[in-house]
């Protein structure tokens, strides 16, 4: 990667690329090191989201009476969600499960989860209310974590990789006990689930909760333990690795959150007296972190008492969460600016979320339990399997009692 192309002035650079797709801006990001740090600014996605009508900003996992209901909230307009951009076109409630950088949602039918625990998996593009069903992996294993990865955009493909809780939780080998998880992953081309080996963690570790981080076409979850649980798409692994000191220790400091800076793994720490620590692993295959910044967030004690780091939005703008609210946080101005979404409904999650409004073209393909529909064929089939085997009781019955 060259520092910056010749004969070209910094000012035409900006003009041009802010009127590039997503997809175009990426490819530009491995042209030089100073294109790939502009497109990451927020006044470059400011002025991306105007003239190349692209959108940006992040989908909060919302709850309704026990129901879910995501909302969007865009970085032009903070101030309240965004009903133009919503999951209504889907065909039930759903809780999304994965996002990607990419605009493709993965969303789970959360009522036929509940009542029936026959789950539906949908991938969409909210932009385009574009959706499809896709095939059910084994879903007598409650599924412990999902995460998505898209590999190309023209034509879309892209693969799922699901965690499971097996029937036995626990495995011993070698005389040490581990934690089990069944990994299975699914590829839109082959349009299938295909079984994995195992994960087996140590005894007292596991896999985190939080929504997975996506960076070098990796799949990153922090552990409990300030360890890194690393899943490799290219060569369907995973591993595990620890973190440099100080982000080693624990109890160090008070929250710690993975997240994708400038298309590079970034960890945000919240420490004592309301600072606040990036870092960024500069290294992916050796694993070497630096501190990139230590940021003030005293400001926000005024808008919100508690807030606790969600993502990096841009190169200088952290999206934090509050009890309430979600907060846009520019901490690289001169003076620090507070854009805060008051959300009024309890939420658990939050997804950044960039998307242009090309179609993606995502048909419905065939398949053993119906695709694109609410209810699906599962449960029918079951139910006339029940049906057929009270009747064949009852008739059994009948000629034993008057033979």
């Amino acid at each position: 990667m060259e520092s910056q192309p010749a004969d070209l002035p910094p000012d035409m650079i900006f003009e041009i690329l802010t009127r590039l797709s997503l997809e175009d801006i990426g490819r530009c990001r491995l042209v030089s090191k100073n294109w790939n740090r502009t497109t990451y600014e927020s006044t470059f996605m400011q002025q991306n989201c105007q003239r190349a009508k692209t959108i940006s900003g992040c989908f909060i996992q919302c709850w309704d009476k026990y129901e879910p209901s995501p909302e969007f909230v865009s970085i032009n307009n903070v101030s309240d969600c965004d009903p133009k951009l919503s999951l209504r076109f889907l065909p039930a409630p759903v809780k999304i499960e994965a996002a990607t950088k990419q605009g493709i949602l993965l969303c789970m039918n959360d009522y036929r989860t509940r009542r029936l625990r026959i789950p539906e998996y949908y991938v969409c593009k909210p932009s385009t209310k574009e959706w499809h069903q896709i095939p059910n992996p084994k879903t007598r294993y409650f599924t412990q974590k999902m995460a998505m990865l898209v590999l190309r955009s023209k034509p879309l493909r892209y693969k799922i990789v699901r965690f499971s809780q097996p029937k036995s939780t626990f495995t011993r080998y070698k005389s040490i006990w581990y934690k089990c998880y069944r990994c299975e992953i699914f590829d839109s081309e082959t349009w299938a689930w295909k079984r994995l080996k195992d994960v087996l963690l140590p005894d007292g570790k596991f896999i985190g909760f939080e929504p997975a981080v996506s960076a070098c076409g990796v799949l990153y979850s922090l552990m409990p333990d300030n360890e890194i649980f690393a899943f490799y798409e290219d060569t369907e692994s995973w591993t595990t690795f620890e973190l440099p000191f100080p982000l080693c220790k624990k109890d160090y400091f008070k929250h710690m959150k993975l997240v994708e800076y400038r298309g590079r793994l970034g960890m945000l720490c919240m420490g004592e007296n309301f600072m606040m620590q990036l870092w960024v692993m500069e290294d992916h295959d050796m694993k070497i972190w630096s501190k990139r910044e230590t940021i003030s967030i005293e400001a926000l004690r005024d808008v919100e008492t508690h807030t606790v780091p969600a993502a990096m939005h841009s190169t200088g703008v952290a999206l934090m969460r509050g009890y309430s609210a979600v907060v846009f946080y520019d901490f690289k101005s001169g003076r620090p600016s507070i854009n805060v979404c008051k959300v009024g409904k309890f939420f658990d999650a939050i997804f950044p979320f960039q998307s242009d409004l090309e179609p993606v073209h995502l048909k419905k393909k065939s398949f053993t339990g119906g695709v694109g529909s609410a209810g699906g064929m599962r449960f029918p089939f079951l139910l006339s399997v029940v049906v057929l085997s009270w009747v064949f009781l009852f008739i059994c019955s009948y000629l034993a009692y008057y033979s």
